[in-house]
């Protein structure tokens, strides 16, 4: 005779389960994409408005940016080359333009963007999303080209 085997529900063996899978993300957990803070994105934005003929002026409509861009006494214009995006619509805006989009993340280059700083695994990562660079019309360095993920 077959006996059915049923599973049982033991609190102390469920607490177990959940911990085990909770260590078992968390290694792999610095390898997450995180944002890049406004204070060190703006500090990228500098080199990379200087590189692209926008010496010093970012078209920017993040307040959190505009205040960083300030204090780093870069204008904030909107004629300017280079843009700072936080939204798909800033980024389809801006793109729109012709102006070279540099993103919070590589989620907004469906809609435009160009560049995009991330933490990957603590790790500052520039990711440059090709054709959306040549149809901003600004070109950028070699030497930033060739540090650079290319998407």
């Amino acid at each position: 005779m077959l006996r059915q085997i049923r599973p049982s529900y033991h609190p102390r063996a469920a607490r177990c389960l959940g911990a085990a899978v909770l260590v078992a993300v968390l290694p792999a957990a610095p390898l997450l994409a995180e944002g890049v803070p406004v204070e060190e994105a703006a500090k990228f934005l500098l080199i990379l408005a200087g590189s692209a003929g926008s010496e010093g002026r970012v078209a920017c409509r993040e307040l959190d940016m505009v205040i960083q861009l300030k204090k780093a006494d870069i204008s904030v214009d909107a004629k300017a080359n280079v843009a700072w995006s936080f939204t798909s619509d800033q980024t389809r805006f801006y793109a729109g333009q012709g102006k070279l989009v540099v993103c919070s993340s590589r989620k907004l280059f469906a809609d435009g963007g160009a560049i995009a700083f991330e933490r990957i695994g603590g790790r500052l990562t520039v990711f440059v999303h090709q054709a959306n660079l040549k149809g901003s019309g600004v070109s950028l360095p070699e030497s930033f080209l060739r540090m650079a993920v290319k998407v």
